[in-house]
């Protein structure tokens, strides 16, 4: 069985089709989402509605769908770091979000626990304590530290993302599994990433990273048209373009 895996989409449909697209040639038969749907990009329903399209989905929501659903700063400084402009991109957003989209994010976990192959699955988009807050952020972690942000034994394999950067990583027993940031491609400029994980009935289990190619210049040149709030720090961090 392959299973596609996705994190961090942060409202590139045209990113996400593409990967869609390769899931499907490969024959994955379900797919994963680690959070963040939404955020960033410059298009928000239609991204939420390409995710509500999809069969099987496993996803969960992430720090940007905690900003749609449960509020966010409105001032600064603020414990998420969010300044002023990030405040007014996110009100932008959400406004473009319909009645359908708001209500399949409401009804996303914060974590979503499965069994496949024998093997129990953990998704969440990072780790969280007790009061659903994302803590320990910690960049390029070692296997060590994986272990010590995921520490639960039963958990066969760690599905997770948020900090944009792709990590396969097996541990004796344990998978800990970040695609990397689909929708946004910083240096890589034209590439959405993703995952697949391929599990035999013999228990063998194998990762693999994928690259897929889009016409990120159409996203750009989107962003470019609309001028949407902190469009120009977005074009810079998150797609490379200056």
């Amino acid at each position: 069985m392959k299973i596609g895996i996705l994190a961090d989409i942060h409202n590139n449909v045209v990113a996400l089709d593409a990967v869609l697209q390769e899931f499907e040639r490969q024959g994955c038969e379900k797919v994963v989402c680690a959070g963040d749907i939404i955020g960033i990009g410059p298009y928000p329903e239609e991204t939420v509605q390409k995710m509500m399209s999809i069969p099987n989905l496993i996803a969960v929501r992430g720090n940007h769908e905690k900003y749609l659903l449960e509020g966010m700063p409105s001032e600064y400084p603020n414990d998420e770091g969010m300044d002023y402009d990030e405040m007014e991109y996110h009100k932008w957003e959400h406004q473009r979000l319909s009645p359908s989209s708001i209500e399949f994010l409401k009804k996303l976990p914060y974590r979503a626990d499965f069994n496949e192959h024998g093997k129990k699955i953990s998704v969440m988009h990072y780790c969280m304590n007790q009061k659903n807050q994302y803590v320990h952020y910690t960049p390029n972690p070692t296997e060590t530290e994986l272990l010590e942000l995921f520490p639960e034994p039963d958990q066969d394999i760690v599905i997770y993302g948020h900090d944009h950067a792709r990590m396969i990583c097996h541990n004796q027993n344990r998978w800990f599994i970040n695609s990397g940031s689909l929708g946004c491609p910083a240096k890589d400029k034209d590439v959405a990433r993703a995952a697949i994980l391929e599990m035999a009935e013999n228990n063998h289990i194998s990762v693999y990273s994928i690259e897929v190619k889009y016409d990120a210049a159409k996203v750009v040149e989107h962003i470019d048209r609309i001028k949407y709030p902190s469009f120009a720090d977005i074009k810079k961090f998150f797609f490379g373009v200056n």
